[in-house]
C-alpha cells in the first residue's frame, strides 16, 4: 500500500539522479517534493487503529490461553482414571509426575494470561486525552470563556455534558481545580425555565447544594450558576466564565 505515495520512476535519465542525492532535486524541484511527500504519507497511520490492532491480538491470545487452560482441566481427572487402571504402583507414580507436570504448566499459563490481562489494562484509556478521571467520570476544563448557553453547547458537542454535582467530594474536587485558576466556571444548573426552581442540564431538580453565603440573590435576572471560590453563586447567563464538561469513563477490560 506504501507504493501508493511514491511517484512513478522518470523516463529520462537525468530524472532518475532523484535517488542519488541533492544534486537532482536542485535540478527537478517538482520531484524533490514528491519524494519528500512519502514519510508524510507513513506517518498518516492512525494511531486508533494500530491500538485496535493490539488490543485485537492480545484478545486472541487471551482467548487461546483460556482454551489450552480449560482443555489441561478437563485433562486432569481422565489422566488420573487411565493410571489408576494400569498396575498400582507404576500407575500411581506416573499419574503422580504426569499430574505434577499439568499442574505447572497450568501455573505457567495462568502467569502468561495475567501478564496479558495487565498490558492489555495498560492500554485502555478511561478518559480521552486531556480529560481528568474522577470517581467513574471524565471531565474537562475550558481553556476559553463563554456564556453559559454556548458552555453546554460546547460540552454537548463533544458528547458530554455541562457538570453536574452529586456529592461533596465532587465539588471539592472541581473546587481545586477552580481555586488554582482563581476563576469562575459555569456548572449545569440553572433556573432558566422556572424562577427558583433550580434544574441540572440532565433534568433531574437540585437536592444537594454548596450556595456560597447569602446565595442565591436573584439580582438582576440571576439565573445560571457558577462555580467560585468555595461554593456556588447565581449569575447572569450573559456573563462569559470557563465552564466544564463531564460525562462517563471507558471501561476498561479484565478477567
Amino acid at each position: 500500500m506504501a507504493e501508493m505515495c511514491v511517484p512513478k520512476e522518470p523516463g529520462g535519465p537525468e530524472e532518475r539522479e532523484i535517488f542519488q542525492g541533492q544534486r537532482s532535486s536542485e535540478k527537478d524541484p517538482g520531484l524533490s517534493r514528491s519524494s519528500r511527500s512519502l514519510p508524510e504519507c507513513l506517518t498518516r497511520a492512525p494511531l486508533l487503529l494500530i491500538l485496535l490492532l493490539i488490543s485485537l491480538g492480545l484478545f486472541m491470545l487471551m482467548l487461546i490461553t483460556l482454551i489450552q487452560v480449560s482443555r489441561i482441566q478437563q485433562s486432569l481427572p481422565r489422566e488420573v482414571d487411565d493410571q489408576e487402571s494400569h498396575s498400582p504402583g507404576e500407575g500411581l507414580e506416573a499419574g503422580f509426575w504426569n499430574v505434577v507436570v499439568l499442574q505447572s504448566d497450568l501455573e505457567e499459563i495462568l502467569h502468561q494470561l495475567s501478564r496479558m490481562n495487565a498490558t492489555l489494562t495498560g492500554l485502555c484509556r478511561r478518559c480521552p486525552w486531556n480529560w481528568d478521571f474522577f470517581q467513574g467520570s471524565c471531565y474537562i476544563f475550558s481553556k476559553i470563556q463563554s456564556t453559559w448557553d454556548a458552555s453546554v453547547s460546547a460540552c454537548e458537542d463533544m458528547r458530554a455534558q455541562l457538570v453536574v454535582i452529586n456529592n461533596a467530594e465532587e465539588q471539592k474536587f472541581l473546587k481545586s481545580w477552580d481555586i488554582r485558576n482563581d476563576k469562575s466556571t459555569w456548572i449545569g444548573l440553572s433556573d432558566k425555565h422556572n424562577e427558583g426552581s433550580w434544574q441540572w442540564v440532565d433534568n433531574t431538580h437540585l437536592h444537594l447544594s454548596f450556595w456560597k453565603e447569602g446565595e442565591p440573590n436573584n439580582q438582576g435576572e440571576e439565573d445560571c450558576v457558577e462555580l467560585s471560590g468555595d461554593g456556588w453563586n447565581d449569575n447572569k447567563c450573559s456573563e462569559e466564565h470557563f465552564w466544564i464538561c463531564e460525562k462517563p469513563s471507558a471501561l476498561c477490560p479484565g478477567l
